[in-house]
């Protein structure tokens, strides 16, 4: 393809992106979102480079860390600014199903600036449904659509252009002035009557998403958070990343599988033994938390020991409803 075809097709000029186009581009979003464990977003330890990828209690002192004698860590960039943790509050899904049905599962969440979306997976067959949460008006992926209404407020319902997939039915409306809502069916739930019923259902209710952080870095932002299990904060610089993920268990060697690993020590968490790894571009923490879940943590070196141990004393980890 010469400079010019390429102008035509895909510059500032080239014609709007049909419905099909749009329906992938959707898809692929969806998958993203919901991929399985089987696809993870981080891959396992020996295989990446750690990620470049929030109430809360006072800051942690030092005397109260756990932290044995001597230093660990190479020296702070002193040219940087200093930084300082505050409070943090984890963003929470709006809405809730007000009688959720016995096919679907409880929602799982994901998260990205402007977009949240809730996925309830069927126990048993692929009657799944996913209601995103918009702070603008989504794309539209259909030439043709019904126009409905509910609760007094006109919305637009039509069926995804995509004869390769299973039926997919969509209802789209601005639920009030700046949120937006999309809720897609499938299987049983791509019927007219039954995505509808769900649709009136919607009540404003915020739901808490079951991993948080309560304490970051002053000036960072939640930049996303997938499934319910990996959360991500970042500053204004590329190297000013957070990342909290839920791993399936504690790793009896971190120090052969944490890629770049130069040190290893003991610390303590909320009264349990962590281990805090060193390597030669981030912080890596590993922890259990209340209830049982173990994870993992990785930030900056510029954060010193004590800080990296506050913000993981300020992580919980909710079982999810069933």
């Amino acid at each position: 393809m010469n400079e010019i075809t390429l102008l035509r097709t895909h510059g500032p000029d080239a014609p709007a992106p049909s419905p099909e186009t749009l329906s992938q581009a959707r898809n692929r979003l969806v998958n993203e979102f919901t991929a399985a464990p089987a696809r993870p977003a981080v891959l396992p330890l020996r295989r990446r480079t750690l990620l470049v990828a929030a109430a809360a209690a006072t800051v942690a002192s030092a005397a109260g860390v756990g932290l044995t004698a001597g230093p660990i860590g190479r020296p702070a960039d002193r040219t940087a600014e200093p930084i300082t943790l505050v409070a943090v509050t984890v963003p929470e899904f709006p809405l809730t199903l007000r009688s959720r049905p016995a096919a679907l599962g409880p929602p799982v969440y994901s998260y990205a600036p402007g977009q949240f979306l809730a996925v309830y997976l069927s126990r048993s067959a692929a009657d799944d449904v996913y209601l995103f949460v918009w702070a603008s008006r989504p794309a539209r992926l259909a030439k043709t659509w019904r126009t409905v209404t509910i609760a007094g407020r006109p919305a637009e319902l039509f069926e995804e252009p995509d004869p390769a997939e299973p039926r997919r039915l969509d209802v789209v409306w601005e639920r009030k002035p700046g949120q937006w809502v999309s809720l897609t069916g499938n299987g049983r739930f791509a019927e007219d009557d039954a995505l509808l019923r769900l649709a009136r259902d919607l009540v404003d209710e915020p739901q808490p998403v079951p991993l948080r952080v309560r304490l970051a870095p002053r000036g960072w932002q939640i930049a996303a958070f997938k499934d319910d299990t990996i959360l991500t904060l970042r500053g204004a610089s590329p190297d000013d990343t957070l990342t909290v993920q839920v791993v399936a268990g504690r790793d009896p060697d971190l120090m052969h599988t944490v890629m770049g690993a130069v040190e290893e020590r003991p610390v303590t968490i909320g009264g349990r033994d962590a281990r805090l790894v060193r390597t030669e571009e981030m912080w890596f923490l590993q922890t259990e938390v209340a209830g049982g879940a173990v994870v993992d943590l990785q930030a900056p070196l510029r954060l010193t020991v004590e800080q990296v141990i506050a913000i993981a004393e300020q992580v919980s980890v909710t079982p999810r409803k069933r």
